[in-house]
């Protein structure tokens, strides 16, 4: 399996301040997010705001109209993130939030990066 990094711009900054400087490392976790597949694109467009946060996986459910998405953000910003969602969509599943590197174990990727 392979990630993709990339990063979009929709306008304001909704997480608060910017990302970190370079050099500094920080602790990345992923949350597991369940939203209707009509509010994924609006997620997508959210977390583009959202500094050093972003989709990893998206897993449709198309038998429950529902998509799965893998959220990679800082584990300073999980509150501010969490905030951002359930503020501005009207349905959605909060997930298990799980390190960095165990999602990478649980898609067979045991060699971390």
């Amino acid at each position: 399996m392979a990630y993709a990094a990339y990063r979009e711009t929709f306008g304001a900054n909704l997480c608060g301040a910017p990302s970190a400087e370079h050099g500094q490392i920080r602790k990345l976790v992923v949350l597991d997010f369940t939203v209707p597949s009509r509010d994924a694109f609006a997620v997508r467009r959210l977390l583009a705001n959202c500094p050093d946060t972003g989709v990893v996986r998206c897993v449709p459910r198309p038998h429950d109209s529902l998509v799965r998405l893998e959220i990679q953000l800082p584990a300073d910003r999980v509150p501010e993130v969490m905030q951002v969602l359930m503020s501005s969509l009207p349905s959605g599943e909060m997930g298990m939030l799980t390190s960095w590197r165990r999602h990478l174990t649980d898609h067979g990727l045991t060699h971390g990066f």
